[in-house]
């Protein structure tokens, strides 16, 4: 689904066509999904969290302007929805960063093929490691280098300067890679380690 047909979708479920909006939720589910899990690091709560992000969109899609990008707003009210949950359970550690959804009822898919390969499991650090970010650091972390959006993109999701992106992603790599060197060694060289027994 791309450009107009998408627009002619987005028009149609404004009307209240519930095919259309079904549409939308199988187009966008797998991603919402996956970015709620890369922020909050257990598979149910993000499950949740999609489900509650599509309820939200439906809702307010009467008021959207279909000029403005659909997706931007949709991953906007995802991350911050995430956030929230985040914020309010802060003592769920982090599973392995891996996960999405498909359908209209967003399915749990956290439990991929590679889950105890040696690429899993230095997945599943780097989703445990981002529990040491401020919540503007996890934003920008999770959109560009586990989801792979671009500044530009991060940019209008999060409704900010692209200095900005910048500034917290640098920061974010920064506490990332002393947090890697602290609790994994083996994944940063095994410098840490050789200098601890010399």
């Amino acid at each position: 689904m791309r450009g107009e047909e998408e627009l002619r979708t987005i028009g149609l479920a404004r009307s209240g066509d519930r095919d259309a909006f079904g549409s939308l939720v199988r187009r966008y589910s797998r991603r919402v999904n996956a970015i709620a899990y890369q922020i909050v690091g257990n598979s149910e709560d993000a499950k949740d969290i999609a489900q509650d992000v599509f309820v939200r969109i439906h809702g307010a899609l009467s008021k959207f302007d279909p000029g403005r990008g659909f997706s931007s707003w949709l991953y906007r009210v995802t991350v911050n929805l995430a956030i929230d949950r985040k914020r309010k359970d802060g003592r769920r550690s982090f599973a392995p960063i891996d996960g999405g959804g498909g359908g209209y009822e967003v399915e749990d898919r956290s439990a991929l093929p590679d889950a105890h390969t040696e690429h899993g499991e230095f997945k599943g650090a780097v989703g445990r490691l981002t529990a040491c970010l401020t919540d503007k650091q996890r934003r920008v972390f999770v959109l560009r280098d586990l989801q792979g959006f671009s500044v530009g993109e991060i940019s209008e999701i999060l409704g900010c300067r692209t200095s900005t992106v910048r500034v917290h992603l640098a920061r974010a790599r920064n506490r990332m890679r002393e947090a890697l060197a602290d609790l994994y060694p083996e994944y940063a060289g095994g410098e840490k380690h050789e200098m601890q027994e010399g």
